[in-house]
């Protein structure tokens, strides 16, 4: 077997634009070295790395199977589609496999049943009847399928496993059966955490074979991890429950009035808890379950065990409806264990989350280490985290402590680019303080000559949905394409932002990382404020008090630290390639003016500050 550097020297053999990076196969020969050695490893490789070659190589080299593990479904499939295919000729032998999770597989039973009407969706089953892989992504946008993607996909609930009469016919379970035989599988951090908390009952796990596990865009690790371990309810359970039982009475004719009276009746009770639920303030939600919810949680509870109970009487005329049963005494049960009374457990936050349509109920741990940390020490395999942003101040003992990954085997590998002569940094004057509108109105009218004054594209990255939409009323007036999120899907305005010449794109916290703009031509990046948790997250304030009951500085060890890490994902959208250069506006007076502000200069690259608006034009103007 060839050893890395002679890889690393045939590079160019299948990849003619190749050269290689400083420090590039460095990080390669350590991520083999935990490879070989069964360890654990953690390493910041900065933009321009070439971090992708790094893993891959080493992950083809290795023995046994490697799994990669990656942020989004676009970054799964630019490695699946793009990177891995240039390497395939120096590993012709080597299986690869793409897995993704549930939601974009169509589930052939669920097609059948929701949509008997063959004028239904007709694309979707003349799709069906010529791919090859039951990938969704093939034929729909998934932001923008959402009202359909329900009816057309299986969760770990609905799912029939091997009773479903489809099983044979469906994608998710030949691809489960294509990855297991694989040598390289590349999944995303969703399906890689809803494995390891062993959170799909029907489904073989992937990792006892794997010998090694990379993970890259690591930083995501705590935020994902903590909602697969832990409970939750949500009302988005309950009516898919109803949705699904109307259908399978439905193809079994409609002829049992007493359980579709029942349902119905459930129904009734649901929407009414639902809006009493949306009413409440999410902040006071612990509270009235302890104290005036107890009558309504009640009522809830006596309408679950009534349609469980109807359902229990009827589950043996089909496979769905015994299904749908054993849904019901499972959601009876989460529903028990998340209103009542938790107070006692001090290692989880009881707290509510709000959406425009429905609610869930979380029961997360508060330090998601105690959970992730043992994972991963029993596991067999090697692990390797790696991200252009894990460490802070030039350390790991953030993201150690709040993941649970060891950085005993840790090394930072900085970005070769010369930001100092690529990069200007600038903080508008006079600006308002954030936190209310006002702030928001002065910062587009203090940005709005230099989005003039450039001549590309402009990227406006905000903290908060409010403060993005005012700011949209307010750039109408430009004479450019305006691309806002919320108007259409994510993938739909990157597109467009590529596409379209000086287009100026605002988007929030799910456009801070993620986005590869390179050859766009972004030459203005404008964060609008400093990314601080907000105070009233439930699961920011249940941390940062664990933390201050132990002696420690919420804000110091926890808020500042996440702050930088946050905002260096975001500056990284603007410098993709050696040859981009820009300048770089955040929209915080904080900076100049509170004692924090050294660090958070001191954790961004080094790069000149413009001290006046006139040398921020004339800097955007040599460009």
């Amino acid at each position: 077997m060839e050893s890395l550097t002679e890889v690393f020297d045939r590079l160019p053999e299948v990849w003619p634009d190749y050269e290689q990076r400083p420090g590039q196969l460095a990080l390669a020969e350590n991520i083999a070295s935990v490879i070989d050695s069964g360890s654990v490893g953690l390493f910041e490789a900065g933009t321009g790395t070439g971090k992708t070659l790094s893993y891959l190589i080493p992950a083809f080299l290795a023995d046994g199977q490697v799994i990669v593990s990656t942020g989004t479904r676009h970054l799964q499939d630019q490695l699946y589609l793009k990177d891995i295919p240039q390497l395939s000729g120096l590993f012709a032998d080597k299986r690869v496999r793409l897995l993704k999770g549930r939601a974009n597989y169509l589930c052939p039973y669920r097609l059948h049943r929701n949509l008997e009407s063959g004028s239904a969706y007709p694309e979707i089953r003349q799709w069906w009847s010529r791919t090859r892989t039951g990938d969704l992504n093939e034929i729909l946008d998934l932001e923008e399928a959402r009202s359909i993607l329900p009816l057309i996909t299986s969760t770990r609930d609905n799912c029939l496993g091997s009773r479903c009469p489809d099983f044979d016919a469906c994608p998710l379970y030949r691809a489960r059966q294509r990855a297991l035989e694989a040598d390289l599988i590349v999944v995303n951090h969703h399906l890689l955490f809803a494995d390891l908390a062993q959170a799909d009952d029907h489904i073989p796990k992937l990792l006892p074979d794997a010998a090694a596990v990379i993970v890259d865009e690591a930083h995501q690790v705590p935020e994902t991890a903590r909602q697969f371990f832990g409970q939750r309810f949500s009302s988005a359970g309950l009516h898919d429950l109803v949705r699904d039982v109307r259908a399978e009475l439905s193809s079994l004719g409609s002829d049992d009035p007493a359980t579709l009276s029942v349902v119905a009746g459930f129904e009734q009770t649901m929407d009414r808890f639902r809006q009493t639920i949306l009413d409440l303030s999410a902040e006071r939600f612990v509270h009235w379950l302890q104290e005036e919810g107890g009558d309504q949680v009640h009522v809830m509870d006596h309408a679950l065990t009534d349609l469980s109970l109807q359902l229990r009487r009827v589950a043996d005329r089909s496979e769905g409806l015994r299904q749908c049963t054993e849904r019901t005494q499972r959601l009876q049960d989460q529903f028990a264990l998340l209103t009542g009374d938790v107070s006692g457990d001090d290692q989880f936050i009881h707290w509510l989350e709000q959406r425009e349509h429905g609610y869930v109920v979380h029961l997360s741990p508060r330090r998601i280490a105690d959970e992730l940390g043992p994972v991963l020490s029993e596991s067999p395999a090697s692990w390797i985290f790696t991200s252009a942003t894990l460490s802070v101040d030039g350390s790991f003992t953030h993201f150690s402590r709040e993941s649970g990954v060891s950085d005993e085997i840790s090394a930072t590998f900085p970005s070769p680019f010369d930001y100092d002569r690529r990069v200007r940094a600038f903080i508008p004057p006079d600006l308002a303080e954030p936190g209310d509108e006002a702030h928001t109105l002065s910062l587009v009218n203090g940005c709005v000559p230099l989005i003039h004054a450039n001549r590309a594209r402009t990227l406006f990255l905000f903290t908060s949905h409010r403060a993005l939409q005012q700011a949209a009323r307010c750039l109408e007036i430009l004479e450019r394409p305006l691309l806002v999120q919320g108007r259409r899907s994510k993938h739909a305005l990157i597109a467009a932002f590529r596409q379209q010449e000086r287009s100026v794109l605002l988007g929030t916290q799910s456009f801070w990382e993620g986005v590869d703009v390179k050859g766009a031509d972004l030459r203005l990046l404008i964060i609008d404020k400093l990314p601080f948790p907000s105070p009233g997250d439930p699961l920011f304030e249940g941390q940062s008090r664990m933390l201050a009951e132990e002696g420690g500085n919420p804000f110091r060890e926890l808020a500042l630290p996440r702050t930088v890490m946050s905002l260096k994902q975001g500056f990284g959208r603007l410098i993709r390639e050696e040859s981009d250069q820009g300048l770089f506006v955040l929209g915080d007076p904080r900076v100049m003016r509170r004692s924090y502000g050294g660090y958070i200069k001191t954790n961004l690259p080094d790069m000149h500050w413009c001290t006046s608006p006139d040398e921020a034009l004339q800097w955007l103007r040599t460009l």
